[in-house]
């Protein structure tokens, strides 16, 4: 259960009221019952319609969410708002696997951050462009295997009833002893170090303990790969 989503299903399925569920996760009422109907679960609303679940099986489910929580606490989100990072928009499906921005997204290169309820799933950079990546992720090319990767991972997430976010940020290249640095990659590269985010491939490597590979922007990957 690494998203509050799971956590949601999970104690709803267990036979917790749609408002202690709320109550337990510290999470508006409206985000349980999103989620929940999302996802086709038509529990919570009543003792009369939960899944009766045993006391024990109940607790059971409480003590693993605490247990989930306590053993991979995510990296706060609002830490990258307070040092720079502002908050784009967020994915919405617009029917059987489409989606598409709720926002305006500007041209500028930068690193994008892809946030599943609250939980930074994804780190990416681009140095062509925002919003022409953006667009990778809408159209999933199979020739830019990362972006139809990422795309098939948005739409499960947006199909579970879960809310997918993009937080954006622009850094200014700076200069070393009179050289230029290009300060965007750097970031994108300690941010995936750090957080290990399991949508990014990298993070996935982290987490298993297989050797890092140097950080590419996806653009860089596939224009390598053509020639």
């Amino acid at each position: 259960m690494t998203t509050k989503a799971d956590k949601i299903r999970a104690l709803a399925l267990a036979g917790y009221l749609r408002t202690e569920i709320a109550t337990h996760l510290d999470i508006r009422y409206q985000h349980v019952r999103q989620v929940l109907e999302r996802s086709g679960i038509d529990l919570g609303r009543s003792r009369g319609n939960s899944a009766g679940a045993a006391p024990a099986a109940r607790k059971a489910v409480v003590e693993a969410v605490a247990s989930t929580a306590k053993a991979a606490l995510p990296y706060p989100v609002e830490r990258l708002i307070a040092a720079g990072f502002s908050r784009l928009g967020q994915w919405a499906l617009v029917g059987d696997g489409a989606f598409e921005l709720d926002c305006i997204v500007p041209a500028d290169p930068g690193v994008y951050v892809f946030v599943v309820d609250g939980v930074i799933r994804y780190i990416g950079l681009t140095q062509r462009g925002l919003r022409g990546r953006m667009g990778h992720y809408v159209r999933g090319h199979s020739r830019q295997r990362t972006s139809a990767r990422v795309k098939g991972l948005i739409l499960a997430a947006l199909g579970a009833g879960s809310r997918v976010e993009i937080l954006i940020a622009t850094p200014e290249a700076t200069e070393w002893r009179g050289l230029p640095v290009l300060t965007a990659p750097g970031l994108e590269a300690g941010l995936i170090r750090m957080i290990q985010p399991d949508w990014n491939m990298q993070g996935i490597r982290a987490r298993s303990g297989e050797p890092k590979t140097d950080s590419l922007d996806e653009e860089s990957q596939e224009h390598s790969r053509s020639k």
